[in-house]
């Protein structure tokens, strides 16, 4: 099996296998290696050699006669299996019933591993003349299919990326856009609740038109002012502004989401558990623990955790206890209905202001 990132060097070098397996949840990870590879594989025929089939609408022998008919208008065949059953993993069963089924698995696949074999050994060549790509959600590894493709194709498994992981995609996007993103612009897409690969991407696109050709980098100052918004990302900032005694800036952030129709529970839960982690934070950053201890410990992705050790830095201990016993006294008014959520939130952020700026007073 081969990760994302080495079957991309792989096809930067022109090599190529006469069969892929690409599986896993992400699904836009998947259609991006095949466009890499037809673009690649195919290069000015890209529009003539490419189709795309329904895997559960042709069986592996009518496949495999597809992929031996030539084109009139391409030398080379890059056909697209999607969905294909005889990859897919089975529903849960009981033991007995699993031991019974791995059989079934070894003994029905037995014609189509060979069929597919004859196949490969057909294209052993350094640039085979046609490519067969099954795309699937999940793979059952006991199959004699996967395990034939696995020995002499390719498999890649394309999961959710996070992290790091997600990081470096953003910045080899944006590079192929033809721009390059900031560490901090980074990490503010990270802070976004929602991190699929589309979304991002259209998020890519739009910064880099707004950009034109005058401007060459994504900065945070582009996100801040073309990011569609997300709850997790803006309590942050409210946080931060909170934590600079700016209160108009905090309310202009609430209204902002407000407007936006988020859900004034979702954002009062949200404000309570960012400042309970602010207060871990803090709590193990004076007993000294840092980097990836910090981040197991408050049981984040590594730039949430970076972003928790910056706030935490800035607010003084005591301040975060009083915010947290000043959002536990609201979130019992809301409770008992003594006051709407809405107000609820003006109220708490006025309160939390309150308690910083007495406390700065009783520093000095």
């Amino acid at each position: 099996m081969l990760s994302y990132q080495a079957l991309l060097k792989q096809l930067a070098e022109g090599k190529y296998s006469s069969v892929y397996l690409f599986f896993g949840d992400e699904k836009y990870l998947q259609e991006e290696l095949v466009n890499r590879l037809a673009a690649s594989y195919l290069e000015a025929d890209n529009s003539f050699g490419r189709e795309k089939l329904d895997g559960k609408a042709h069986d592996l022998e009518e496949l495999i006669s597809r992929l031996n008919e030539r084109g009139l208008f391409s030398k080379r065949r890059l056909l697209i299996v999607d969905n294909p059953p005889y990859l897919a993993p089975p529903g849960k069963k009981a033991d007995h019933e699993s031991a019974e089924e791995d059989e079934e698995v070894s003994r029905d696949q037995k014609p189509g591993a060979n069929l597919l074999s004859s196949y490969i050994e057909q294209q052993e060549s350094p640039v085979p003349d046609s490519i067969l790509v099954f795309l699937s959600p999940g793979a059952d590894r006991r199959k004699r299919l996967y395990k034939l493709i696995d020995k002499k194709g390719t498999v890649v498994e394309c999961s959710a990326l996070r992290g790091e992981a997600l990081a470096s995609w953003i910045q080899k996007k944006a590079k192929r856009l033809g721009k390059k993103i900031d560490r901090k612009a980074v990490e503010q897409l990270l802070l976004a609740g929602d991190q699929n690969l589309h979304y991002l991407s259209n998020e890519l696109e739009k910064y880099c038109i707004y950009l034109g050709e005058e401007h060459d980098t994504i900065t945070v100052d582009t996100v801040d002012k073309l990011f569609s918004g997300d709850l997790h990302g803006n309590v942050f900032k409210l946080a931060d502004a909170l934590a600079e005694g700016n209160l108009d800036k905090a309310q202009e952030y609430l209204e902002l989401l407000l407007r936006r129709r988020e859900q004034p529970l979702l954002i009062f839960f949200m404000l309570v558990r960012h400042y309970r982690l602010l207060l871990q934070a803090k709590s193990l950053l004076e007993e000294g623990y840092e980097g990836a201890d910090l981040t197991s410990s408050l049981g984040v992705h590594p730039f949430v955790a970076r972003k928790l050790k910056e706030q935490a830095v800035i607010y003084n201990k005591h301040i975060l206890e009083e915010a947290i016993i000043a959002l536990q006294k609201v979130d019992f008014q809301i409770k008992t209905g003594l006051i709407d959520p809405p107000e609820a939130l003006k109220l708490i952020l006025s309160r939390i202001d309150y308690v910083q700026s007495t406390a700065h007073k009783e520093i000095l």
